[in-house]
């Protein structure tokens, strides 16, 4: 069992261990409907940007809508339905997809498993995009075997290549409160000796 308070003004409460999270299908098929609907968007924004320039070639206007809107608009063609992709895969998985442990905390999407005796330092990371709690961001003392995926809801747009000893753990579009398990993992961390930290977003009950 980890105690924690939920806010403030709340006593504390007991959350049983292992804590299992698996994907909100209703969610993820949204989330998917809507990048892929972006990616098509897009598509359609390059096409005409590139319409525009060949119809127009004097125009100035038009190639400055084609230099500002194009590389944006071409990222999201991209990202779009890669995201829709990772997000319809999620929702097929009948298994729980994070697992908070006594002893550690394992994400089967990155094909990880990590003690919480090897987190020196975890970060909560908000996005208000996503209407609040974003990721785990874990500093590790020691590096780890993990998948990173840019494409998947909580860490699209950071990079392809991740630091060994870090992982980034998304807690969105699951079954489980992102601030209960951000609440959880906390707890965990001080008690092996880690430290906690909040980017973009109100400080966790200590």
């Amino acid at each position: 069992m980890a105690t924690f308070a939920r806010t403030y003004a709340i006593p504390p409460i007991s959350v049983g261990l292992p804590l299992e999270a698996r994907t909100r299908v209703s969610l993820q098929l949204l989330y998917a409907l809507f990048a892929f609907t972006t990616g098509l968007v897009g598509i359609l924004v390059v096409v005409v940007a590139i319409w525009l320039a060949a119809s127009y070639p004097a125009e100035w206007v038009t190639w400055i809508v084609a230099v500002a809107g194009v590389p944006l608009a071409l990222a999201g063609a991209i990202s779009g339905p890669a995201i829709a992709w990772n997000c319809l895969k999620d929702a097929a998985r009948p298994d729980p997809v994070l697992i908070v442990r006594a002893n550690g905390i394992e994400d089967r999407r990155a094909q990880a498993m990590i003690p919480w005796a090897t987190v020196s330092e975890a970060r909560m990371v908000y996005s208000y995009a996503l209407g609040g709690l974003n990721h785990v961001h874990l500093t590790l003392r020691t590096p780890v075997l993990a998948r990173h995926n840019p494409f998947r809801p909580g860490t699209k747009g950071y990079p392809w290549r991740r630091r060994p000893d870090e992982v980034r753990v998304p807690v969105v579009l699951l079954d489980v409160k992102a601030y209960t398990l951000a609440q959880v993992v906390a707890a965990l961390v001080k008690r092996y000796g880690g430290e906690v930290t909040v980017i973009g977003g109100p400080m966790l009950p200590s």
